[in-house]
């Protein structure tokens, strides 16, 4: 089952889509290019793609961890063809890409680190406020749904989210970008 269905085919569905991660999206696009525009032609390209393959593609993550691989893939691509243009891929752009893994003790230490200064993030926020941000990102729920689920309006939701990220971002903005690259990399 393709986790598309929260967002159908339609025009409308799409445009909610594009809506729900377009900010996101340019967010981490800028932090490879270094250029606004560009980072926003790079987003509109990992859309137009999603578009083109809809009647045929299967995402089996979630559709945010989709979009962010794709909008990844995008940016390095456009990297590496720039960079062919210039110089060898063999001297200068081969050492850029480390290959970080499960292999690597590095890594998992890294990655233990900024789990832990997510989590603790996380776990500073107002209680009502964690849950209906956990509820919405580990499980995936609407915002009607949290709604529903909690017994309070949407408009609650929405600002309760908002409120949590505003918090997470300024306690994490010293970390932001070496948080969006770990995230990048699973």
């Amino acid at each position: 089952m393709s986790t598309l269905d929260r967002f159908p085919l339609s025009t409308d569905g799409f445009g909610k889509l594009y809506e729900e991660y377009y900010s996101r999206l340019c967010i981490i696009a800028f932090e490879y290019t270094r250029d606004k525009t560009l980072a926003e032609e790079m987003v509109e390209e990992t859309f137009l793609a999603l578009w083109e393959k809809r009647e045929t593609i299967n995402i089996t993550s979630s559709i945010q961890s989709y979009l962010i691989r794709s909008t990844q893939n995008t940016c390095l691509q456009y990297i590496r063809k720039k960079k062919l243009k210039t110089q060898s891929l063999d001297t200068d752009f081969a050492w850029m890409h480390i290959p970080w893994g499960d292999d690597y003790p590095l890594d998992r230490l890294l990655e233990k680190e900024l789990t832990g200064m997510v989590d603790q993030a996380i776990e500073a926020l107002p209680p009502q406020c964690r849950k209906i941000f956990l509820l919405s990102r580990d499980q995936e729920m609407t915002y009607p749904q949290i709604a529903q689920t909690l017994g309070i309006s949407e408009n609650t939701v929405k600002t309760q989210i908002k409120t949590a990220l505003l918090r997470l971002r300024t306690s994490l903005k010293d970390y932001l970008t070496i948080i969006l690259w770990w995230l990048l990399q699973y």
